[in-house]
């Protein structure tokens, strides 16, 4: 055994001269590390009670390194994996007809906020309100938000497992199938119904997530709105997670004047500043839509929104992920994620781990047969339009 343990050894110390050349450095420097990483190897290959290949070895190992910093924000994904996030992140993907909260409510659970008619989803039997505890066999608690719903989406004409938790009854778990490839629509629109504001027309835009797709679909929607004549524009921001900070530059772009949207401060104090360039701001009154689901890039354009008194904010504390990552592609087709900075708001302020709180704080219906949030919008749109206060009046600035 002995013998073999120095034989599985010498393999792993020559592969790894050849890759990195700096084993031994390593060796020198970590000397009880780089032992018992290679006898812990050794170990769980050779006596674990299942076999195991030294690949499933070596890719919980390339795991552990990005668990090492105790990031939830940085983590390696596996070629599937990252294929299928590739997909997420353009917009494109096969999916189940569910539209899933941004962020985790908690440790161990999403929250699946809407169900598409004619969908897997809907014909599986799920539910709004339902709680996704493992999909396939990943629990929720062991996987990033972005991570879930990569494997939640996939292949057009597969399936899905997901076991779901729904009060006052039993966890169950269902079988769902993956709809036809196709453009997710990131961002929907239109003109409120006239009981929200009689005699007045308020345009409508909820962004569910920023896809790179996604700042084409706006400019779209708020194209159509303004040929329309709307006279206010309600943005909802809820349950958005964040994506493409490109997309939401351009986003801004047409709610915001030009200048500063965040600066980007980076390891050893290194800062980026990014900036809303060629505005074509929209002239007519803005509230931003936002609750604890808004997180990382949503948070951008809302803080900004608000530093700039741009608009107003209503609903309930954003989430608080001011960080941003960098995604590497690496040669083999797998992925990796590292948190590489953190953001700051044109005020200077940062929001990572504790939010922003609206302007209006309005709690939302549990039951969903009203929206006080969106109540309240019309309300202070109204307070504008109807009686000529600005901003800064409903402020109290």
């Amino acid at each position: 055994m002995k013998k073999l343990f120095k034989g599985v050894g010498a393999v792993l110390m020559a592969f790894c001269i050849l890759v990195t050349g700096s084993v031994g450095a390593l060796a020198i420097a970590y000397p009880r590390q780089v032992s018992d990483f290679i006898e812990v190897m050794y170990h769980v290959k050779q006596d674990f009670l299942e076999p195991v290949t030294f690949g499933t070895l070596l890719d919980g190992a390339t795991m552990g390194i990005t668990e090492a910093v105790k990031d939830s924000h940085t983590y390696y994904l596996d070629p599937e994996s990252n294929r299928l996030m590739m997909l997420s992140n353009m917009g494109q993907t096969g999916g189940i007809g569910v539209t899933i909260d941004g962020m985790k409510e908690s440790e161990d659970r999403l929250i699946i906020r809407e169900i598409t008619p004619d969908s897997g989803a809907k014909a599986a039997g799920l539910k709004p309100g339902d709680a996704i505890l493992r999909v396939d066999d990943s629990w929720i608690k062991d996987l990033t938000v972005d991570q879930a719903i990569a494997m939640v989406r996939g292949e057009p004409d597969t399936t899905v497992r997901l076991l779901i938790h729904r009060e006052g009854e039993e966890d169950k778990e269902y079988v769902v199938k993956r709809s036809i490839m196709l453009n997710v629509e990131t961002v929907i629109g239109g003109v409120l119904k006239d009981d929200y504001l009689p005699g007045h027309d308020i345009g409508y835009i909820a962004i569910g997530s920023f896809a790179q797709n996604s700042s084409d679909m706006f400019e779209e929607i708020l194209t159509q709105l303004e040929q329309e004549n709307i006279e206010a524009l309600v943005i909802d921001l809820r349950n958005n997670g964040g994506g493409d900070v490109g997309a939401t530059t351009k986003i801004a772009a047409r709610l915001l004047p030009d200048g500063e949207l965040i600066r980007l401060v980076m390891r050893g104090g290194v800062s980026e500043s990014f900036q809303i360039k060629n505005s074509n701001q929209i002239k007519v009154p803005v509230v931003v839509l936002v609750n604890g689901g808004s997180a990382s890039a949503s948070e951008i354009l809302s803080g900004a929104i608000q530093d700039g008194k741009a608009g107003i904010l209503v609903g309930t504390r954003t989430y608080g992920k001011g960080s941003v990552q960098n995604v590497y592609n690496l040669l083999t087709g797998s992925g990796l994620r590292v948190t590489e900075g953190k953001y700051l708001l044109p005020s200077g302020r940062s929001i990572d781990g504790t939010g922003i709180d609206p302007d209006y704080i309005v709690e939302a219906d549990d039951t969903g047969e009203t929206d006080p949030q969106l109540n309240k919008a019309a309300e202070l749109l109204g307070e504008m339009l109807k009686n000529g206060k600005t901003v800064a009046d409903l402020l109290g600035a």
